[in-house]
């Protein structure tokens, strides 16, 4: 009987637990478009950690004076599509993100016909007018039936972290224009290599000398856009503004050995920093910041245990490369 029982408690809850949509059914993928809000098909996917994209919708009021104790109706004013996507730093995926953030690569043979070396640098020019950064189409299959399309996504901002039993953690957030609901694809993602980069294949030079004192580092990276609206016959945004230059900052832990990242930050010394992060099969990332400086390096002591310096800086633009940051990427994708 209690075999029986079993048996039927368990073929009811894999019954039951099909109708529900699950997150490890669900899948995201992207395709770059030519012209900003001119859906495309989805040509790459990739395996995240969790996602958040959504539509929301302004409302308005029309009236005050009405004579009634309830509320009047209101209307549906502008749709905002935005949200965000957080995923492991799997080295050919990760290439999307850096090409969506900084709207410019260029690329170098690194083995002919399967390595190449794609060159990202922080922002030189726009996609186009009113199209600050290179636009994609996004599918988001959230395990019921249909696919979200989101066209005329642009990403807003970007963070690459690294920490001790943990891969490099991407995030994206994502302005987009509109929302559709779509036939869903078949995801195919890719399958070399298999795993992410990861913490214990990670070095970091500081002045230009490797150092093992930083125990975690992230980088973010803000290009401070918006969504704007016009009187152009639609409930969607017109176009995608910057309000400010693209920012670059870096923060991290560092180990409290010597006061010299402290009279660093007194003295507002600048610095090189370099992160480097390889897979095997010569998967490789490499973050160059020409002119860090450090912007806070609090101390303190909270109690007995070991001292630690939580610091924050910035990236400072160079001249002579018309940039604040170089980033190489390293993977089987020889154009993104």
């Amino acid at each position: 009987m209690k075999r029986f029982l079993f048996a039927w408690l368990r073929a009811y809850a894999e019954r039951h637990l099909a109708l529900w949509a699950q997150g490890h059914l669900g899948h995201f993928g992207l395709g770059a478009e030519t012209n900003w809000g001119t859906a495309v098909a989805v040509t790459d996917y990739m395996e995240l950690l969790s996602e958040n994209l959504n539509t929301t919708i302004d409302r308005f009021g029309t009236r005050n004076i009405y004579a009634g104790f309830y509320e009047p109706d209101d209307s549906a004013g502008l749709r905002r599509s935005a949200g965000g996507i957080v995923m492991a730093g799997f080295p050919t995926p990760l290439g999307f993100a850096l090409k969506s953030i900084f709207n410019n690569s260029s690329v170098s043979v690194v083995l002919s016909g399967f390595l190449w070396t794609n060159h990202f640098t922080g922002v030189k020019s726009e996609f186009a007018d009113g199209v600050p950064r290179k636009p994609y189409t996004l599918e988001v299959h959230r395990d019921v039936t249909s696919s979200h399309q989101y066209a005329g996504a642009i990403a807003n901002k970007l963070s690459l972290a690294l920490a001790p039993n943990q891969d490099l953690r991407v995030a994206v957030e994502w302005l987009a224009k509109s929302r559709l609901l779509i036939a869903k694809t078949t995801p195919t993602f890719p399958g070399s290599p298999a795993e992410p980069f990861t913490f214990d294949t990670a070095s970091v030079q500081l002045a230009g000398a490797a150092t093992a004192r930083v125990e975690a580092l992230a980088l973010n990276i803000d290009n401070q856009l918006e969504g704007i609206a016009a009187l152009n016959n639609s409930n969607e945004i017109a176009r995608i503004r910057a309000t400010n230059p693209q920012i670059i900052r870096i923060s991290g832990t560092l180990d409290f050995i010597d006061v010299a990242e402290q009279q660093d930050f007194i003295n507002q010394t600048e610095r090189v920093l370099k992160l480097n992060v390889f897979k095997a099969q010569s998967f490789n990332l490499l973050i160059d910041v020409p002119r860090f400086v450090y912007t806070a390096a609090p101390v303190g002591m909270s109690g007995r245990g070991r001292l630690t310096v939580a610091f924050e800086g910035m990236a400072r633009y160079l001249a002579s490369s018309l940039a604040a940051i170089g980033i190489q990427l390293t993977t089987t994708k020889s154009n993104y």
